[in-house]
C-alpha cells in the first residue's frame, strides 16, 4: 500500500515542480536577453548597430539632424552657398563618411547612460543639455531622450573643414523619444532584468525536482519539451504585440519616433533567435521523452507476455 500512497504524491510534486519550471523559465530567457541587449551598454551599442548600417534609417537619421544644425546656423555671405551644399549632401551620404559610424556609436552609448544611468550620466559626461529639442530642466531628466550630440559635432567638424568658419555647436543636442510612463517602464526594466539568473538557476533546480519525484521520468520530459514550445510561441507572438503598442506610444518628436520603431523592430529580430533555441530545446526534450517511453514500453512488454 505504500507505494500506492507515494505514486499520487510523487506525480503532484513532480506535476508542480514542472509548472514552476516553466513559469520561471518564462521570466528568465526574456529578462537575461534584455539584461544583456539593453540594459548593458555594450549589448545595447550592439543592438543598435545594425540600425546604423541601415542606409534607409539612416537617410532619414542624417535628414533630422541636418535639419537641426541648419535651424541655428549663422554663415557669411561668402561661405553660405558651399555650407548649403555641404549640408545637402550630408543629408544623403552622411551615413557614408569614414567618421560617421564612430558618431553613431558615441550617439548611441551617450543616449543608453542618460536613459539608464539618469542625470548623473549627463553630469558625469561633463556637459550639458542644450541644442534643438535639447534643455537642462527636469523634464528631460524624467523622460526617454535621444542625444544627437556626436553627429552634431560632425556635421560641424565637416562645415568648419570646408568652410573655415568657426562655429559653435552644441554638446549635446537632446530629443524626445518618451514621457515619464516609459521612463518608469525603463526604470523598472533595469531593476528586475537582472534577476534573470536566479531565476534560471530555479528553473534548473525545479526541472531537476520533477525529474527525480518522478514515477515515469520520460513523461515529465515529454511534458517540459511541450511545455517550453508553448513558451517560445508565446513570446514570440508577445514580441509582435509589443512592437505594435510600444511603437505606437513612443516618440514625442520624429527623431524621437524614428529610432524608437527602427529599435523595436531591431529588438524583436535581435530576440528571435533566442526563441528558436527555446523551441529546438523543447524539441529535443519532448523526443528524449518519447524514446524514453518506447524503451520503457519494449522493456515491459516481455514481462507482461510472462
Amino acid at each position: 500500500m505504500a507505494p500506492t500512497r507515494g505514486f499520487p504524491l510523487r506525480t503532484f510534486v513532480s506535476a508542480l515542480a514542472v509548472i514552476l519550471a516553466l513559469l520561471l523559465t518564462g521570466f528568465a530567457v526574456p529578462a537575461a536577453w534584455t539584461e544583456h541587449n539593453i540594459v548593458r551598454e555594450d549589448g545595447f551599442v550592439q543592438l543598435a548597430d545594425r540600425l546604423g548600417k541601415d542606409p534607409a534609417f539612416q537617410a532619414r537619421l542624417a535628414g533630422i539632424a541636418v535639419s537641426n544644425v541648419e535651424a541655428g546656423l549663422e554663415l557669411p555671405a561668402p561661405t553660405e552657398e558651399l555650407g548649403a551644399s555641404l549640408l545637402k549632401d550630408a543629408a544623403k551620404h552622411m551615413s557614408s563618411w569614414p567618421e560617421y559610424p564612430k558618431a553613431w556609436n558615441e550617439t548611441v552609448r551617450r543616449s543608453h547612460r542618460l536613459n539608464f544611468a539618469g542625470p548623473a550620466a549627463s553630469s558625469a559626461d561633463g556637459s550639458t543639455q542644450s541644442g534643438g529639442t535639447a534643455s537642462g530642466d527636469s523634464s528631460a531628466e524624467a523622460s526617454l531622450v535621444l542625444d544627437l550630440g556626436p553627429l552634431m559635432h560632425l556635421l560641424g567638424d565637416k562645415l568648419r573643414a570646408a568652410t573655415g568658419v568657426q562655429l559653435t555647436v552644441p554638446d549635446t543636442a537632446v530629443v524626445g523619444i518618451g514621457g515619464p510612463s516609459q521612463r518608469q517602464v525603463v526604470d523598472r526594466v533595469s531593476t528586475y532584468a537582472p534577476m534573470w539568473w536566479p531565476a534560471g538557476i530555479g528553473a534548473a533546480m525545479a526541472l531537476a525536482l520533477a525529474v527525480l519525484a518522478a514515477r515515469r521520468r520520460s513523461a515529465v520530459l515529454v511534458c517540459a519539451g511541450i511545455g517550453l514550445a508553448v513558451l517560445a510561441g508565446i513570446w514570440q507572438a508577445s514580441a509582435v504585440l509589443f512592437g505594435g503598442v510600444a511603437s505606437a506610444g513612443l516618440g514625442e518628436s520624429a527623431m524621437g519616433s524614428l529610432f524608437a520603431r527602427e529599435l523595436i523592430a531591431s529588438s524583436i529580430d535581435g530576440f528571435a533567435p533566442w526563441v528558436t533555441t527555446t523551441a529546438l530545446s523543447g524539441g529535443a526534450l519532448f523526443l528524449a521523452g518519447i524514446l524514453g517511453l518506447v524503451v520503457r514500453r519494449r522493456r515491459n512488454a516481455p514481462a507482461a507476455v510472462r
